[in-house]
């Protein structure tokens, strides 16, 4: 049995108190992967570093510091946080860098460490990194790029000698979003990518543009691969849905909403949006991880952060995934 296969037993049988999210299952579903909870009712990772969102985590099991964090907060800089035991709190992790450079971008969509090299993807630009994290502000080097145009805010995912990328594809008339999400591949994950599937997700089967995707992040858990992504309609602003596969180069079925705002709770900070999810096994946990923007519309508890339109809040909430009941 391999750590993936054993974690799926762990989150059948975990029994741990949490505070619960609100998903919803797609008609005779039940799989445990939709199943995501508030560790704790404010689970908001650090109200007082301003506008945070598009998390990127590492883990690094023979390090010291086995978790690392980039949070993108403006075009100028990032935060880099480091820990050596998970949490959904800041106060757990020490703070590396509050002046984080990768590049001039306002946020990053992706990353992943292949051979010892770290990969970045924004904006149609791979940027590459050899070392260690805490050393690693302004030294990423722009060594690639992705086809921004079919594949753009985009999750990345490594096996077997190949890089996969999933993005939004087609316009989406509402919203930021692609009507879809296209599926490429690489050897090296700085170029040459073939198409493998233009509608890998796609939110709309019958056609049209009623629903928007976006932002992935794909984990391989037991038999399926799971991508988790964005998802928007007109009225119904961003919410995080699940989506499975038992191979990556066959299209995702929809399983339903995996995290969804709070809307009805004025004084959270996730009572507008969640969007922008990142997955990561947690091994002392015993379970996943999925670190989202937030967003407070409202501004209460919230504040007026630079770079958010509207005088809404973002902040970085994280996620656990729990016992399906």
């Amino acid at each position: 049995m391999n750590r993936i296969e054993l974690s799926v037993i762990i989150i059948a049988l975990a029994s741990a108190t949490f505070v619960s999210g609100r998903a919803e299952t797609a008609s005779g579903d039940s799989d445990p992967m939709l199943d995501w909870h508030r560790p704790v009712d404010a689970n908001v990772f650090v109200t007082s570093m301003g506008n945070n969102h598009d998390s990127i985590l590492f883990h690094e099991p023979e390090s010291e510091f086995p978790y690392y964090m980039i949070i993108s907060h403006t075009p100028e800089k990032a935060y880099l946080w480091r820990t050596k035991s998970f949490s959904w709190s800041s106060e757990d992790w020490e703070l590396v860098s509050d002046n984080y450079k990768i590049g001039d971008h306002y946020e990053y969509d992706d990353g992943i460490k292949v051979g010892g090299t770290y990969y970045i993807y924004e904006s149609g630009q791979v940027f590459t990194y050899s070392g260690q994290l805490e050393e690693s502000s302004g030294k990423w080097k722009v060594a690639g790029s992705f086809p921004k145009k079919q594949c753009d805010d985009l999750g990345v995912f490594y096996e077997d000698g190949l890089f996969h990328i999933f993005g939004e594809h087609g316009h989406f008339p509402h919203g930021p979003d692609g009507t879809s999400l296209a599926h490429f591949t690489s050897e090296t994950g700085l170029g040459d990518w073939k198409l493998v599937n233009p509608k890998a997700v796609d939110p709309n089967p019958d056609g049209g543009h009623a629903y928007g995707v976006g932002d992935p992040t794909i984990e391989r858990i037991g038999d399926f691969y799971y991508i988790f992504c964005d998802r928007e309609s007109v009225g119904s602003p961003y919410k995080v849905t699940a989506w499975r596969s038992k191979s990556l180069y066959e299209s995702f079925e929809y399983l339903g909403v995996a995290i969804a705002p709070r809307s009805d709770e004025v004084d959270d900070w996730d009572n507008y949006r969640i969007q922008d999810p990142d997955i990561l096994y947690v091994p002392e946990l015993g379970r996943y991880v999925m670190s989202c923007n937030m967003m407070d519309v409202d501004g209460n508890p919230g504040g007026d952060f630079p770079g958010v339109k509207g005088g809404g809040t973002r902040v970085i909430g994280v996620f656990y995934s729990g016992k399906s009941e």
